[in-house]
């Protein structure tokens, strides 16, 4: 709504004016004062607004009749507008939007209803945003909506026309529905326009309201069992691209099953959105208060009972005036027929048989304006002027015809008794089936929670037998796969690092360290939280450690006993010169996050580490850590090996570099590997 400031018809130059493009020429509706445009519906637009007698924000929905009604239906529209908002206005209930007030703004011809002003967001923006509802968040507002429904059903109200934009969602997971009445006041009880167009969107009708058949408490909830449907899949049961195509999926088509969209939806709402989902009014919910006690139930994560209506049990009760019409015959119980002086002719008590006084029912028939009624009491009038009609009928020829009449009921009763009314036959073999899935698919669930990943790849495996056209079934079962796979390597890795642990063990006893060494780092590398590969790998150390020294010690001796032979020059301190060792940098770039590398210059370790350091606060990855290594060795001439093990790649290096290390001189090794055709390379410098 804009306003300007042009002046109005008769007054003032300074007087404002209000122009709305046809809407509203003031601020007002009715006492009410307009605050700002709230937003825009099929039939008008929403303000919010002020009661200047109490102060209180109200919701304004105004109203207006179609542009092409004459005054006839604008008259009839007027007065369904007040009957339908007074029934809503009847409504006190925690979980339907108040009815205040409803009026005309007088200068505007427009009809408006005043009701509660909540804040909060509807379910229709709430889906669109994506925003997070867990499913027994789902489970207790569509509860609390259907409680809603269930008293405004008992009042002999229907919504027609629930849908998410027209249930509010305020906090503490409450939820309120609004809209009462406003459908059946816009279109005259049906869901049509005057245009012959729907109101709003058809996806949320009813078989009964797409056939134009009468509508009932039901019809609101089959609607809200696609409101149901839509919060736990985002995604509507009934699509398509036209009207068309959407009316004959709602009249004819099954809606996709729930577990086929979401496997993690609970089972039980499965049968919730089945019965509220039932083409026939008749298999559904009879009552909302059944459908919020069966989402209940599934929130509790028990199975919830199917309710089953009664046949002479009166389940919804509304005031609905939209059915088809009935003829009424009143018969009345005795009547007195006047023919001009004539004797008069009475239905006694005391006579073989009673018959309907043909004056009184046409009597009766004359006060209906209706021109079936009308033909038959003409009808009546003329049997009753026929000369015969007053004669006795004979004894005899009576009780003929009552013994015929009785023995053509009692061959009806015996016939309808022996007709043999096939029972349906309950496929045992696909109930057995159908819980069959539910129990593999459930336990196959609680076994990935526990971690059991081969337990639950069997249950997955088999429900994939059973149901292979399943694509979530399909999608789910790979991604066990590969765990599984996952484990089995992990396994294989870990039965292959005892079996390394026991062969390191082995050569310790027979003291072989430096064998030992190399294989309880595999060993480690394989399985690095095993708790005894490291106490045998540093004692395996420690031990060749020990034997280092004595050789060293052992040749130190050789050495001093042949120069004190020899007598070697000394120097001008008198001392012997010092023989300076050499230097040797290793260096390895690599991509592997596991296995070691060990270098040795004839009997002596120079080099040996891992290849890779493990981080990490609660999960403990690997990463690849080069290698820079610079070491001291007694000059000599030897032979340099080089062993590079990755059990994870299958590589096993193993090279030889002869070379002779003199005194003082500093060599580099260089290692470098080739990813692609998975080669090493040694460069000595």
């Amino acid at each position: 709504m804009s306003i300007r400031g042009a002046p109005p018809t008769g007054s003032g130059a300074d007087a404002p004016t209000y122009e709305s493009a046809g809407e509203l020429p003031h601020l007002k509706l009715g006492r009410y004062e307009v605050v700002r445009e709230l937003g825009k519906g099929a039939m008008g637009i929403v303000y919010l607004a002020k009661d200047p007698l109490i102060g209180r924000l109200v919701a304004l929905k105004t109203i207006r009749p179609a542009a092409n009604y004459d005054d006839d239906e604008t008259k009839e529209f007027q007065q369904r507008f007040i009957r339908e908002a007074q029934a809503a206005g009847i409504l006190n209930h925690p979980s339907i939007v108040t009815v205040f007030d409803i009026g005309q703004d007088e200068p505007t011809a427009m009809n408006f209803i005043a009701m509660e002003y909540v804040e909060g967001s509807n379910l229709k923006e709430v889906l669109a945003q994506g925003r997070a509802l867990t499913f027994e968040q789902i489970g207790e507002l569509i509860a609390q909506i259907a409680d809603a429904l269930d008293f405004a059903h008992s009042k002999g109200i229907v919504h027609r026309d629930v849908k998410p934009a027209n249930i509010i969602l305020l906090d503490g997971n409450r939820a309120k529905i609004m809209d009462f009445g406003i459908a059946k006041i816009a279109t005259g009880g049906g869901n049509l326009t005057s245009t012959g167009q729907f109101l709003g969107t058809p996806n949320y009708m009813a078989p009964e309201q797409i056939k134009g058949t009468p509508v009932d408490g039901r019809t609101d909830l089959f609607s809200l069992g696609i409101c149901l449907y839509e919060s736990l899949t985002r995604r509507k049961p009934f699509g398509g691209d036209s009207l068309t195509s959407i009316s004959y999926k709602i009249v004819h088509e099954p809606f996709p099953p729930l577990h086929e969209i979401n496997p993690q939806i609970p089972e039980g709402f499965e049968e919730v959105v089945a019965q509220c989902l039932a083409k026939d009014p008749a298999k559904r919910y009879q009552r909302g208060r059944e459908l919020a006690s069966a989402l209940r139930a599934v929130v509790r994560g028990e199975r919830p009972k199917r309710a089953e209506p009664m046949l002479n049990e009166e389940t919804v009760v509304t005031n609905d005036r939209d059915r088809l019409p009935t003829m009424e015959m009143p018969f009345p119980e005795a009547a007195q027929v006047d023919d001009g002086g004539s004797a008069a002719r009475r239905v006694g008590a005391g006579s073989a048989g009673t018959r309907p006084a043909a004056a009184g029912a046409a009597a009766a028939f004359s006060t209906r304006k209706n021109p079936v009624v009308d033909k038959f009491s003409q009808t009546l009038n003329q049997l009753n002027a026929h000369p015969k009609m007053g004669r006795k009928v004979p004894a005899p020829l009576a009780a003929a015809i009552v013994f015929l009449l009785a023995a053509g009921l009692l061959i009806a009763v015996v016939t309808i008794r022996n007709r043999h009314v096939p029972v349906p036959v309950t496929d045992t073999a696909a109930v057995e089936l159908r819980e069959r899935e539910r129990q593999l698919r459930t336990e196959g669930n609680e076994f990935l929670r526990q971690g059991r990943v081969r337990d639950a790849y069997d249950r997955f495996e088999e429900l994939a037998r059973i149901a292979p056209n399943s694509p979530a079934v399909n999608v789910l079962l790979q991604k066990i796969s590969a765990l599984r796979t996952q484990e089995d390597i992990g396994r294989a890795q870990v039965i292959l690092a005892q079996q390394k642990l026991d062969e390191g063990i082995a050569l310790i006893n027979q003291k072989k360290y430096p064998e030992a060494i190399m294989v309880l780092q595999t060993s480690h590398s394989l399985n690095p939280n095993h708790p005894d590969v490291e106490r045998y790998l540093q004692t395996a150390q420690e031990e060749q450690a020990k034997v280092e020294a004595a050789r060293v010690a052992r040749d130190q001796r050789a050495a001093n006993a042949q120069g004190q032979a020899k007598q070697p020059q000394r120097g001008p301190t008198g001392t012997l010169p010092a023989v300076q060792p050499a230097l040797l940098t290793t260096t390895f770039t690599h991509p592997f996050n596991e296995g070691y590398i060990i270098v040795r210059a004839g009997a002596d370790t120079i080099v040996q580490e891992n290849l890779f350091e493990a981080g990490g606060r609660f999960i403990r990855r690997r990463t690849p850590k080069p290698v820079n290594a610079t070491t001291q060795i007694v000059p000599k001439n030897t032979d340099l090996q080089v062993w590079i093990v990755v059990p994870g790649q299958r590589v096993n290096e193993h090279h030889t570099l002869p070379y002779n290390f003199r005194p003082g001189t500093t060599q580099r090794l260089t290692i470098t590997y080739n990813a692609q055709n998975k080669t090493f390379a040694y460069v000595m410098n």
